[in-house]
């Protein structure tokens, strides 16, 4: 499971760093086919925060979260469960933006079910307590 969930972090890590870097370049949005039409129903009038949003939460999160499982951190599948839970609202606020939803969309969706779930399913194989619990020892 923990290599399942490693391989998927690294995965996210290449792609939101690929797409956020993408979406901050007016050369790369051009190469990708993105065009600012596609913001018409969202907040935003460029590029800008959703690729900063996407290269530092969704790049650099998936990144320390392989680190921490890496260094066998005791905290490692807590931060796989909330990337899990960033990437499922990630794509649920894209598609609601953009008013489309994509096989794409589908696939990194369920991919962030499957570190919600893999981090979950080892929080209990560890017999880890919740961090902010108010349960003594």
């Amino acid at each position: 499971m923990k290599l399942v969930l490693l391989g998927l972090n690294l995965l996210l890590t290449i792609g939101a760093l690929a797409g956020g870097t993408l979406a901050l370049s007016a050369t790369g949005q051009a190469a990708a086919g993105i065009d600012k039409s596609m913001l018409v129903n969202s907040p935003f009038t460029s590029f800008l925060i959703p690729g900063l949003f996407l290269l530092i939460v969704i790049g650099l999160g998936n990144l320390l979260t392989a680190w921490s499982h890496l260094k066998k951190q005791a905290n490692a599948p807590y931060y796989q469960c909330l990337m899990g839970i960033i990437q499922c609202f990630w794509i649920i606020t894209q598609c609601l933006m953009l008013w489309t939803i994509n096989p794409l969309h589908v696939i990194f969706f369920s991919i962030g079910l499957v570190q919600l779930i893999g981090g979950s399913l080892l929080v209990k194989r560890e017999k880890l307590r919740f961090p902010f619990s108010a349960q003594q020892n």
